[in-house]
């Protein structure tokens, strides 16, 4: 391990071999860092923080500190994070609450830009890219392999699935399915992700079946139980349409509509 002298480190924070602490860094007492994690200089690590391997935290994060929730404010939550995520400065990322499963979590393999926040109880999947100020709000879930633009915004208990991408200075107040390319002030679908699924590893008869679906379900003048019928009667068992029927199914807060 590698700690500056002028950190601050409880001696009874865990500390995986290879982990390297910048000056000035606060580490708490029930933070757990995994090998070859570097935390650069100014950041402060507390609560049940647990923080997987070959991360990099960027200067002046805050990760661990309580929910913003007056109500929850006390709860005592954790903040899980996986392996290999680019976390840069200023990000912060605070505990769950008792009005979930006290868990606030980050998969692996995620690109975190400057200034992004995550609230209480939110949870990020694997290999996503988050621009700069991304913010979401209280018990937001985002999916895997997902781009967000900078400034954009997503208000609490909404849902964004995978291969999903949001352009910059927009809001989402609704789900947002899989697949998806949105934008605007409250965001609205525009098609289907064709670049992003294509770097992803999706042929062209996937994405002609991706976009089968979009016509399906946001073109064809369907109110949405008959539309996503229509959608289910062309799945055959096939995982890209169940992707997109499960996540309609679950959705609590609706979808958002099309542009």
């Amino acid at each position: 391990m590698q700690i500056h002298p002028t950190a601050l480190v409880d001696p009874h924070a865990k500390l995986a071999e290879g982990v390297t602490i910048g000056p000035y860094a606060v580490i708490g007492p029930e933070v757990e860092v995994g090998k070859e994690t570097k935390i650069e200089n100014n950041v402060t690590l507390k609560g049940k923080t647990q923080i997987g391997e070959r991360n990099y935290i960027g200067s002046y994060s805050t990760i661990g500190f309580p929910a913003q929730d007056k109500a929850c404010r006390h709860d005592n939550g954790r903040v899980v994070i996986g392996h290999d995520n680019d976390i840069r400065e200023f990000v912060s990322i605070h505990t769950g609450t008792s009005k979930e499963e006290y868990l606030t979590q980050i998969g692996n393999h995620n690109q975190i830009f400057v200034y992004c926040h995550f609230a209480h109880d939110t949870s990020l999947g694997d290999h996503c890219m988050l621009a700069n100020n991304t913010t979401l709000g209280g018990h937001v879930k985002i999916g895997s392999h997902v781009v967000t633009g900078g400034l954009s915004a997503y208000h609490q208990f909404t849902r964004v699935g995978d291969y999903a991408m949001i352009g910059g200075m927009s809001a989402m107040y609704q789900d947002v399915p899989p697949y998806l390319m949105c934008s605007g002030s409250r965001g609205k679908a525009y098609g289907i992700n064709v670049i992003g699924l294509k770097r992803q590893g999706f042929g062209n008869e996937e994405v002609e079946r991706i976009q089968e679906i979009y016509n399906t379900y946001f073109c064809s003048g369907l109110i949405p139980a008959k539309a996503l019928a229509a959608v289910e009667t062309l799945s055959n068992g096939s995982e890209i349409y169940h992707r997109f029927i499960d996540f309609v199914k679950s959705s609590k807060r609706g979808l958002i509509t099309r542009g």
